[in-house]
């Protein structure tokens, strides 16, 4: 992947995260346009926040390097 490609996947998945920091705290996490608070849908909130931490992982993942890099981690151990 180009380095510029990885940057921009690394700052998405830094954005996820803030946006998912922000919801935990504000208690209100929106998707799609609505908002789900924490108090009135906690299934829904904790659904919406665990995809977003899954998404914010996979996108971490994919900026460091990927399946590429975990293919090398395994073969040279």
């Amino acid at each position: 992947m180009l380095p510029v490609a990885g940057l921009m996947i690394g700052v998405f998945a830094a954005f996820i995260m803030w946006t998912l920091v922000r919801a935990l705290r504000q208690g209100v996490i929106f998707s799609d346009g609505i908002g789900y608070d924490i108090h009135e849908q906690p299934k829904k909130f904790a659904s919406t926040a665990a995809m977003h931490c899954m998404g914010a992982l996979l996108f971490a993942w994919l900026a460091a390097g990927g399946i590429a890099h975990l293919y090398r981690l395994i073969l040279t151990h």
